[in-house]
């Protein structure tokens, strides 16, 4: 009877560590869809492939674009948080210090302009040089937000 006591103990304590460890790790950024709502405009995001996500504390928020997302991380900066854009080319997420980002007219009847995020430099220097802009990066976008 007691030895099956200190087994069952010992194979609740090994489970409950496993669940601890588990809920320990970082949430993985989800994916964002089209009619999704951006955080900070408010408005709705009509092209994934511009989007951008912040993690903070488990919670993701979405955003528009990289622009959108940089004009709340200059108000709003976070050494805690994680920052994921869309890649242009496949639509999956990265991690905004591994992007490079080309400036580009989101809408040529507003102006409004915005960032196409590209995991591999070659492919942003192409579409950089195609569209006659420079390649920048996160802290570029940042700056130019806080200005």
């Amino acid at each position: 009877m007691r030895r099956t006591l200190v087994t069952a103990s010992g194979w609740t304590v090994f489970i409950f560590a496993v669940y601890a460890l588990l809920g320990l790790r970082p949430v993985p950024p989800q994916t964002i869809g089209e009619g999704e709502i951006c955080f900070k405009c408010r408005r709705v995001i009509t092209n994934a492939k511009l989007a951008a996500e912040i993690v903070d504390g488990g919670l993701p928020t979405k955003y528009k674009s990289a622009g959108c997302m940089a004009a709340y991380v200059a108000q709003h900066p976070s050494s805690d948080s994680r920052y994921y854009v869309a890649d242009f080319p496949s639509g999956g997420l990265i991690e905004v210090k591994h992007a490079y980002f080309v400036p580009v007219v989101v809408n040529d009847k507003t102006g409004e302009r915005g960032y196409r995020a590209y995991y591999s430099r070659g492919m942003a220097e192409i579409a950089a040089q195609i569209l006659r802009v420079p390649v920048v990066d996160w802290q570029t976008i940042v700056a130019r937000a806080k200005a």
